[in-house]
């Protein structure tokens, strides 16, 4: 089957990890028999652009490990108003799309990734061609408030047309079902893909420094939670001294968290590693013994299946994707924002690291979200839908964007 993946955002780099769940389940449908195109608009702001794209311009072709990928390099001409800046979006997209289309063919069916606004150009494609979408939503704009109301109309619209729709965490799609209710509700939840890299690592041992290293990784947003994280880990030192903190990631935190380690007295014990590349990522949390995961929200949690990939324990927040990812069997969860219960749940850790099994913590996170799993279940859906549409079964758009 012929599918076009259309990404809301995507890695801009080798090695960039913004938005790389989504090159990577891209990567697996491929490497399963799909027949797979990416298409994506980066669009960055006047001031970014030319440190973002290189300096390019236009449509680029690129080929990842056999898997064709379009990119317009570009401005966002319209970045706070944001009807304008969808149109602008969609208008770069359907350049994408015919070329594409020149280039591979018509795909039988769309996989959009985030309604703003990937799953406005695939609506968008639906109204013109007829071409069938499915919807997967990760944002965690929705639940904490971020989108403007013309965001919440646009994404709406998407939900109602999709043929099919999914968030990446059970909690989130019952989320998503009474924020947009009607017709843009029946989400079902469809988890992101954990790396091979992560999946083919042999498992390794902590490093024999003495030390019982927690590692964090994440984006270094308030939203992560990791002030949280240093008020928690500065307890647990208080009585064991020989527990180091690594924190990878990069955010506009970062110096407001540095200051906070220095204000808690645990600069010494506290490393800020910066970002990261997905090997360097993989290299030191399979260094660490535990990853600790202390997000306010949550719609997923890649970090986590990647952790538990490496056969690491982690203790999570409970704070939406992490509650089905994270079994007594791998790890514990805590309440949002209770640094005593974190602080607990980090000490436990380090007396019971021994009883969990890193094969076994291995074995049960591909079982649920390794690559065969997921394709098997995207490729059933995609099968559904294009004969859906081949059955005429689908609503079909009328002229001018209208509905029968």
């Amino acid at each position: 089957m012929h599918v076009l993946i259309i990404p809301s955002w995507y890695p801009s780099a080798p090695g960039d990890i913004n938005g790389s769940f989504f090159r990577e389940q891209a990567l697996a449908l491929h490497r399963h028999g799909c027949e797979v195109g990416v298409i994506y608009p980066q669009l960055s702001t006047l001031r970014s652009w030319r440190g973002l794209s290189g300096g390019k311009r236009g449509v680029v072709r690129e080929t990842d490990e056999g898997m064709s990928v379009l990119r317009l390099h570009g401005t966002n001409t319209f970045p706070l108003l944001h009807s304008a800046a969808c149109r602008w979006w969609v208008h770069h997209g359907l350049t994408l799309y015919a070329r594409h289309v020149d280039e591979f063919g018509r795909p039988e069916l769309v996989h959009a990734h985030s309604a703003l606004y990937g799953g406005a150009l695939a609506r968008e494609l639906w109204q013109r061609e007829g071409l069938p979408y499915v919807l997967t939503e990760h944002s965690s704009m929705y639940p904490r408030g971020r989108v403007s109301r013309a965001q919440i109309r646009i994404a709406r619209r998407v939900a109602e047309d999709a043929r099919r729709k999914f968030a990446v965490s059970k909690a989130f799609a019952h989320f998503l079902d009474g924020y947009f209710g009607g017709r843009a509700a029946g989400w079902d939840a469809m988890p992101n893909i954990v790396d091979n890299a992560f999946a083919e690592r042999p498992l390794q041992a902590p490093a024999g420094d003495g030390y019982f290293a927690f590692i964090s990784i994440s984006v270094l947003t308030e939203n992560k939670g990791i002030h949280h994280l240093l008020a928690a880990f500065a307890r647990v030192r208080e009585a064991n001294p020989d527990v180091v903190l690594r924190i990878g990631g990069d955010g506009p935190e970062r110096q407001r968290l540095e200051r906070l380690a220095e204000t808690l007295g645990i600069t010494g014990s506290v490393e800020f590693l910066g970002a990261l590349t997905r090997e360097q990522v993989a290299e030191q949390v399979s260094r660490a013994q535990a990853l600790v995961h202390p997000s306010l929200y949550e719609t997923f949690g890649v970090a986590i299946i990647e952790a538990l990939t490496l056969g690491k324990p982690v203790i999570a927040t409970r704070c939406g994707g992490p509650d089905a990812i994270v079994t007594p069997h791998d790890g514990m969860l805590v309440p949002v924002g209770d640094k005593q219960a974190l602080a607990e749940a980090m000490r436990t850790m380090c007396e019971r690291i021994g009883d969990y099994d890193a094969a076994g913590i291995r074995r049960a996170c591909l079982a649920r979200f390794g690559e065969r799993a997921v394709v098997e279940r995207l490729t059933e859906v995609y099968a559904g839908v294009i004969a859906e549409s081949a059955n005429g079964r689908a609503t079909m758009p009328l002229p001018g964007g209208a509905r029968s």
